[in-house]
């Protein structure tokens, strides 16, 4: 059977010679490969002008805030169609189940290290991190490793680390650093026995490794179908989440930038414990990069403000911002969105004590 022939085989023939054979796969249009080749490198050009340039040419011409969420909106959604279309086509090469079993043997403190360590080397921001975190999931990885990625990425930025060490030494910069990875690891082996698959809102994978022909005998999809599977899937993803991206993003356009200076003053009275509670509590909410919150607690540190106050502000500014939470809310149930946030949270503020208690 040719190839035309075997992609019009719809999903109720193709399931029906044999139970035993997983197919099911739901029946892609098909196109040209050069019409997903552009369609992918569109997703990848259109965040790479809305995130790079489109920011330098609109500024000064329209409000900051309507920029933000100009730029961003577009930008996330490129990068969750770019990134879905390239994981759904490397693991079209690759049965997600086995990587789903290889993974979860892989010992927990080095399984969940790994993907830390991942999110250390692509420092996305809170909200950028989610669409890499869906990927990861819908490929097949635990979701307690993707969880330790998408808390590592964003907490641990290398500018971030370069601009601490700058004022206060590559001690306090790399203890930052170590922090924030630990923080990752541990998010993800504590939230392990929650964090399954059916506490996401993640799609499930097509699997087109499994097609069949008439007969019932598997056939290997070729790239053309792989291509057009990709961007199917990747405009399907866009379809079901782009109204929680522009929630999200209209709540980050709304305090893009802004600190409460005033408040975070007042937190030396508080002491170096319940100070550390105050500034999570204040930081949450927020959203802001760490390279803007930086010159702001490093100002606030010469006049004598807590270490580890101060950084867990940073720390939960980054790391846990109510838009990545109206973002998260698409691809995590309710139960496992708190949890993720309870947990990170801990995480930060058991940091900033520390640092308070040892720095002084």
């Amino acid at each position: 059977m040719n190839e035309l022939q075997i992609t019009e085989v719809s999903s109720s023939s193709c399931c029906a010679p044999a139970a035993e054979v997983s197919c099911c796969t739901p029946e892609v249009k098909q196109e040209k490969a050069i019409t997903s080749l552009f369609s992918i490198a569109a997703f990848v050009a259109t965040f790479i002008f809305s995130d790079y340039f489109l920011p330098n040419l609109l500024k000064g011409k329209i409000n900051d805030s309507l920029l933000f969420f100009f730029t961003h909106s577009i930008g996330l959604l490129a990068l969750l169609g770019a990134i879905t279309s390239l994981a759904v086509f490397g693991r079209s090469f690759i049965d997600a189940e086995k990587v789903r079993d290889h993974m979860s043997k892989i010992n927990t403190i080095k399984g969940h290290g790994v993907a830390a360590g991942i999110g250390v080397a692509t420092p996305f921001c809170s909200c950028s991190a989610v669409p890499v975190f869906t990927g990861f999931v819908r490929s097949g990885v635990p979701v307690s490793q993707a969880i330790s990625f998408l808390v590592a990425s964003p907490l641990v930025n290398e500018i971030a680390v370069v601009m601490l060490a700058t004022w206060s030494g590559w001690m306090i910069a790399g203890a930052y650093a170590a922090a924030g990875f630990f923080i990752a690891v541990i998010a993800g082996i504590a939230l392990k026995r929650f964090a399954t698959p059916d506490l996401t809102a993640v799609l499930p994978a097509r699997n087109l490794l499994n097609m069949v022909d008439q007969s019932g005998v598997k056939v290997r999809p070729s790239i053309n179908q792989r291509l057009n599977a990709a961007v199917s899937e990747a405009k399907e993803t866009i379809s079901k989440t782009w109204i929680y991206v522009l929630i999200g993003v209209g709540a980050g356009a709304a305090i893009h930038g802004w600190v409460p200076v005033s408040a975070i003053e007042k937190l030396d009275s508080y002491g170096p414990v319940i100070g550390v509670l105050v500034a999570v509590l204040i930081g949450m909410p927020l959203y802001s990069g760490i390279a803007t919150v930086i010159p702001v607690i490093s100002a606030l540190a010469e006049k004598g403000m807590p270490m580890g106050t101060l950084l867990a502000f940073a720390m939960a500014v980054t790391g846990l911002s109510l838009p990545e939470a109206m973002l998260l809310r698409s691809v995590m149930k309710p139960k496992l969105l708190a949890l993720y946030f309870s947990t990170v949270a801990v995480g930060i503020i058991a940091v900033g004590i520390g640092f308070n208690l040892v720095v002084g």
